[in-house]
């Protein structure tokens, strides 16, 4: 995925992303282009696929529902660790 955080890119040749959208990719292909179209700053995103089901809610994405359940939990009673101030 390629998230714009600035500017507007075309990917290969086509496909316009702007400022706070995301363009999603096919696993098939091994090359994306990309042309800025004005001043861009963007988010590369890569990962080898989960080939599982993805569960979102809220900012927990989970592979099933009890572990949703289990993330809510968790952050709820502090088990989430502690970031440095």
């Amino acid at each position: 995925m390629i998230a714009a955080l600035s500017g507007q890119v075309t990917i290969n040749g086509g496909d316009r992303v702007g400022e706070a959208e995301i363009a999603r990719f096919e696993r098939d292909g091994s090359t994306v282009a990309v042309r800025a179209e004005s001043e861009a700053m963007l988010l590369v995103m890569t990962g080898e696929p989960l080939d599982q089901p993805v569960f979102g809610y809220g900012p927990f994405v989970m592979t099933s529902e009890t572990e949703i359940r289990q993330a809510i939990d968790d952050f709820n009673n502090g088990r989430f660790g502690q970031v440095a101030a």
